[in-house]
């Protein structure tokens, strides 16, 4: 269904900058596209968020596919346009915190960083995080996240769950992404004083990742077994096994649990 509330949401937004200006679209092929566009015209500033009730092509990690049906989650994008010295892989651990933090005050749910970009709640799967970024004109980074909000998933996806099915109860989209904007403004600007060792250090109080047992994957390798050790400051996780230590980066590989299960 699509969302009235929408249309006049910015003028609830209590932020500065993030959410502002705000795009409403009932269908998009992909709200990170859309900004990508945007961005690419010399059209877009800092804060500037998009939302849509149904995306036709929605994207995740490694060219996934998105499920987006009509109004029951949601699909935001966000631009934010960090010093160039300040571009890694730090920007998803931002963004997650940011989102695990709004959706913690929104339902009072635990949810919890899968690495290097689901959030999680029980062990399943509600939410995607896919930044994408450029220095063409200037830094720049489109963060897009879908939520899996109301009703319950696609069968075909066990592992994923939605907020309400969690909760039990009703869960407002358009509260969750006011929710979101504040947590995400709040979250950006401490790191751009703080530095990317705080917020790796603030991925890892919010980790479902540290600590286990994990299948490293990778396109044309064998996989391996290790333990999720640690977070780096660019956003690489060190596993470690008996007989290696390694560093493994978010655009390499898959990760799973030892016995190939989704998640903690």
């Amino acid at each position: 269904m699509r969302s009235v509330r929408m249309q006049g949401i910015e003028r609830e937004l209590k932020t500065r900058w993030m959410g502002h200006p705000l795009t409403v679209l009932d269908t998009v092929d992909s709200t990170n596209r859309y900004l990508k566009q945007r961005v690419s015209e010399r059209r877009s500033m800092a804060g500037e968020a998009v939302w849509a009730d149904a995306q036709t092509a929605g994207r995740g990690r490694l060219g996934r596919q998105w499920a987006s049906p009509e109004g029951r989650n949601i699909y935001t994008s966000v631009l934010w346009t960090p010093p160039r010295e300040r571009m890694s892989g730090v920007l998803s651990l931002v963004a997650g915190v940011g989102v695990v933090h709004a959706v913690r005050a929104a339902t009072g749910l635990d949810a919890r960083l899968k690495w290097p970009n689901d959030v999680v709640v029980a062990g399943r799967k509600f939410c995607g995080i896919l930044v994408e970024a450029g220095v063409d004109p200037t830094p720049w980074a489109v963060v897009g996240i879908g939520i899996n909000v109301i009703g319950k998933p696609d069968p075909q996806f066990p592992h994923a769950t939605t907020l309400e099915e969690q909760t039990r109860a009703p869960v407002s989209r358009e509260d969750l992404w006011l929710h979101l904007m504040a947590s995400l403004e709040g979250i950006y600007d401490q790191w751009i004083r703080a530095g990317d060792s705080w917020a790796a250090e603030a991925w890892s109080q919010c980790t479902a990742t540290l600590g286990q047992m994990v299948r490293v994957e990778r396109p044309g390798a064998e996989p391996w077994i290790g333990r999720a050790e640690r977070i780096d400051a660019d956003g690489g996780l060190w596993v470690t096994a008996s007989d290696r230590q390694e560093k493994v980066i978010s655009g390499e590989v898959s990760l799973r649990l030892a016995d190939g299960r989704y998640a903690p």
